[in-house]
């Protein structure tokens, strides 16, 4: 009996672990940030380029990737796929991974992008040559796909609540910032400790491979100056020859990656470790080259945007004497649909919605200059001056 309660207190604890309700609005931020950084990297000018020369390499230094070989055993393994399935491969991610940005079709496109992108990413390795900065992104995205993350500031989601208030002729207001999810939580944490790992990997191996030779700063001092001269860097050459300052950037590398994790357990940590990793890794590519922007654009895991967003909500200029008022007929379809639109955007809860049924009566008392029939044809905004927009510089 002690060991099936232990056992079932060890499985609550774990469930409410990765499991507890949380903000959907901070996954899907996530999803938009990592799909945004990846459309910026596959759009650049030489990305499809770099995909197609790779068929005029020789056959001999084409070692397809189990992966690449799922797709393109039509073509055997022995040469490239032709350039027309390459390019249609790269068309494909591409309008997926637009899709996954406007939230249409969410975890299809996110899906399609991720395998796109991931399938992309082992044909370029197919050819022998391996870097790890982009395993990371690839991960997340998947992890990513098999989320709700377009549960909120998706297409999909206003096209179902635009849907949902015509069916009941009626608009009600709504913070997408405020809605929770008991499947929102676990894929930021994951990710989270994705970071943990690879960093308290990365120290370690220092420390096992060099020991305490590592903090000697010569060995940082020859990879600064052997890269700055390899690639072109000036700050790299330049600081190559501080020896104090290799020195002081070896112990800093090796704490910061050592004690990354205890962001997990006091996040308010993040406001210090997060800065430092950024700086580190755009330091990084600055001296050195090494493009690790992956990790800096999937720091956004850690941030707290939901409570971010109600920080300034709360601030002085959210009283309601200084929102803008927007009267509407809650009758119409067309005002119902604009409504919904305008609400979901509203994140800062800067907009009051009176609907002119409700509203009228108050309404002829304190702005007479208003008739009943020109609020009913189109949409009218009462600014805090007390000045009024209609129709479309309303809406705008």
């Amino acid at each position: 009996m002690r060991i099936q309660q232990y056992q079932e207190s060890i499985l609550a604890t774990w469930n409410v672990y990765w499991f507890s309700p949380a903000p959907l609005f901070n996954l899907a931020i996530c999803r938009i940030v990592a799909v945004i950084f990846q459309l910026h990297h596959i759009l650049q000018p030489y990305y499809l380029n770099n995909i197609l020369d790779r068929a005029s390499l020789p056959d001999a230094v084409y070692t397809p990737l189990p992966f690449v070989q799922l797709l393109t055993f039509p073509f055997g393994s022995s040469e490239p796929p032709p350039d027309l399935f390459l390019s249609l491969m790269y068309w494909i991610t591409l309008g997926a991974g637009i899709f996954a940005f406007l939230g249409f079709k969410t975890n299809l496109s996110l899906i399609s992008f991720s395998l796109g992108c991931l399938w992309i990413q082992e044909y370029i390795y197919s050819f022998g040559k391996h870097h790890h900065p982009e395993a990371f992104m690839m991960i997340a995205l998947v992890i990513l796909a098999l989320s709700p993350s377009g549960r909120v500031l998706s297409l999909d989601d206003i096209g179902k609540r635009i849907r949902l208030n015509l069916k009941n002729r009626k608009f009600t207001t709504f913070n997408i910032v405020d809605e929770n999810s008991t499947f929102a939580r676990w894929p930021l944490l994951l990710i989270q400790w994705m970071f943990a790992l690879i960093y308290l990997s990365a120290g370690l191996a220092k420390l096992a491979d060099g020991g305490l030779d590592w903090f000697n700063g010569y060995t940082l001092q020859f990879y600064l100056l052997s890269d700055g001269l390899r690639w072109g860097s000036d700050l790299g050459v330049w600081l190559a020859h501080s020896h104090t300052m290799a020195v002081l950037s070896s112990l800093m590398a090796v704490w910061f990656e050592l004690t990354f994790f205890l962001v997990l357990i006091f996040p308010k940590l993040i406001w210090i470790y997060i800065p430092l990793g950024a700086s580190f890794h755009i330091g990084i590519y600055l001296a050195q080259k090494a493009p690790f922007f992956q990790f800096v654009v999937l720091y956004a895991v850690f941030i707290p945007w939901d409570a971010l967003v109600k920080q300034f909500t709360s601030r002085p200029w959210s009283t309601a004497s200084q929102k803008p008022e927007i009267l509407y007929d809650g009758q119409c379809p067309l005002c119902i649909r604009s409504m919904t639109i305008l609400c979901y955007f509203d994140w800062f809860n800067r907009l009051i919605y009176s609907d002119l049924e409700k509203r009228w009566q108050t309404l002829a008392e304190t702005h007479p200059q208003i008739s009943l029939q020109a609020c009913l044809e189109e949409m009218h905004l009462i600014l805090p001056n007390g000045a009024v927009r209609k129709g479309f510089f309303a809406f705008r």
